[in-house]
């Protein structure tokens, strides 16, 4: 019914001092650190949602919440190497892109393009009756066209795409086979904006509508919709395009925003959530693209537009009673037999590369041959960094009997970028090096000779900066390095990604003969 269309989220930037007992003030972005192209889906009263994952292993993190605001990883679409094929792909441009989440019939559908490298064929979806998984091995549709979309209307499947030549494309699909039932043909075109992508489809009331990104990924995107009472058109642009975007706010702390996905309540209300940067110290981000949530209203010409007038806010009054998940610890002891779900790999990773039993209460890295320089995946654990004022840290148990083995923390901003505060050896002598490499070079490197034993490695970061730490337990902390934080952002190394910190173990074209142990490792938000 229209009426239901044209409730107005009654949430606004200017918050009252004592909000509505039950309603939630919430912050953008609701998830931190890379987490882009989000898409969401309602069931009953859970909501569920999906972001890209490029070269990162395993794929496609699936979050859970019950308020659109608290989030808890709960599984991955693409968990094994035959459902995700990573290798060879191109770090912070290749993998898995534009995810889409839908569900019907007893079923959770994630449809997506892989661009992986070898072994990878484009277009592909994946099933579930639990979106924490098992996920099923992927269907291919046959396609190279980026974003794909599935929705569900009256029983039809229909599969939405752009054609990579500024329009898009609209089928029906027989989602048991992925065979088309309807081939793939041209229904609209992009709205004027560079790279029309990121499209989905909805039927609301007696309208189709087709909402897309357009502008690029930097600080000309923008979300707009079109509509047509036919699946096939004609389609209208609306008239109070963009849905949302914060180009016209060149000063709000949000920018780049876009690529977004509707989802409405029960009550009738509307909501988006779409991606966006926090560019600092001018225009650099380093944290990723994030997850970010607005309310939507519609005008009673059934027109819709997030946010206030578009641009997407730091602080709204939560639609639903607030629900909270029990919180990570800072520390992982590394006690169990599987690693937490917030760990992660580049690429398909080496199953001897690492093991939690080896040396039960340690997480056990062999550094192989494989460095950063290859399109493979080295010894290397690691996860998302979610906020600018952070400390990692780990206590390490490595002696490296040659100068090539070398093992500890690393920040990586992609294979050519990346931080590094490794212990090696060198003339003989075991010693911590801070190293920087960037632009696919050594940017300057340092070295400390350390005793015998344990280390405590620490890397504490604001938004300008990086430092380096070392410590021998009971014993006071000592600074190794400083690196800026720009010089890891998307703007200067470019790519589609963004830092994750972890740990990492290499002999650089040789195996190390002994391996790393890590006894835990610690991550502190210092953030509010």
């Amino acid at each position: 019914m229209i009426s239901k269309l044209l409730i107005l989220v009654s949430l606004v930037s200017l918050l009252p001092e004592n909000p509505i007992s039950g309603q939630n003030i919430f912050k953008n972005p609701v998830l931190p650190g890379m987490n882009p192209d989000p898409s969401i889906c309602r069931v009953d009263d859970d909501f569920y949602l999906v972001t890209s994952s490029f070269e990162y292993f395993p794929g496609l993190p699936v979050y859970q919440s019950k308020d659109l605001v608290h989030w808890k990883l709960i599984g991955h679409a693409l968990s094994r190497a035959s459902n995700n094929p990573l290798w060879g792909c191109e770090a912070s441009t290749g993998g898995q892109y534009a995810p889409t989440l839908r569900y019907h019939d007893g079923l959770f559908y994630v449809i997506g393009t892989n661009y992986g490298g070898a072994g990878t064929q484009g277009v592909f979806y994946v099933t579930a009756e639990n979106p924490a998984g098992p996920w099923s091995e992927p269907v291919w549709t046959g396609d190279w066209y980026v974003d794909p979309s599935l929705e569900f209307i009256n029983d039809t499947a229909y599969y939405l795409s752009p054609d990579n030549n500024g329009s898009f494309l609209l089928g029906v699909m027989n989602p048991k086979t992925g065979k088309f039932t309807k081939p793939l043909r041209k229904i609209a075109e992009g709205l004027g904006g560079s790279s029309p992508e990121g499209p989905h489809f909805y039927k609301i009331n007696d309208y189709y509508y087709i909402m897309s990104a357009e502008g690029g990924t930097g600080y000309q995107h923008r979300e707009v919709i079109q509509r047509s009472k036919s699946p096939w058109g004609p389609y209208e642009p609306s008239p109070v395009n963009p849905v949302l975007s914060n180009m016209s706010a060149p000063e709000h702390p949000f920018q780049a925003i876009g690529h977004a996905d509707l989802v409405q309540l029960k009550d009738g209300s509307w909501w988006v959530v779409c991606l966006g940067i926090r560019p600092k110290n001018g225009k650099y981000q380093h944290l990723g693209r994030e997850t970010f949530l607005a309310p939507v209203t519609w005008d009673e010409n059934g027109w819709p537009q997030a946010g206030k007038n578009g641009v997407v806010e730091e602080k709204y009054l939560g639609q639903l009673p607030s629900f909270e998940w029990e919180k990570d610890p800072d520390r992982d002891d590394f006690e169990g037999y599987s690693l937490n779900l917030y760990w992660n790999f580049i690429r398909n990773p080496h199953l001897e590369d690492w093991s939690l039993t080896a040396n039960p209460g340690y997480l056990r890295l062999n550094g192989s041959k494989i460095n950063f320089s290859e399109k493979d995946s080295p010894a290397f654990i690691c996860r998302r960094q979610t906020a600018f004022d952070v400390i990692a840290s780990a206590k390490i148990a490595f002696v490296p009997v040659a100068e090539n083995e070398e093992a500890g923390l690393v920040v990586r901003a992609d294979d050519k970028n990346h931080y590094d505060l490794l212990i090696t050896l060198r003339n003989g002598k075991r010693v911590v090096m801070f190293r920087k490499y960037l632009q696919n070079k050594i940017d300057g490197i340092n070295y400390k000779e350390i005793p015998d034993g344990d280390i405590v490695l620490r890397i504490s970061a604001t938004d300008k900066e990086y430092k380096f730490w070392i410590q021998k337990e009971r014993a006071n902390a000592e600074l190794i390095g400083t690196a800026s934080t720009k010089d890891v952002s998307n703007e200067v190394v470019g790519g589609f990604t963004g830092v994750f910190i972890g740990m990492y173990a290499s002999g650089n074209g040789k195996a190390n003969v002994n391996p790393a142990d890590f006894d835990w490792f610690d991550f502190e938000e210092n953030e509010k």
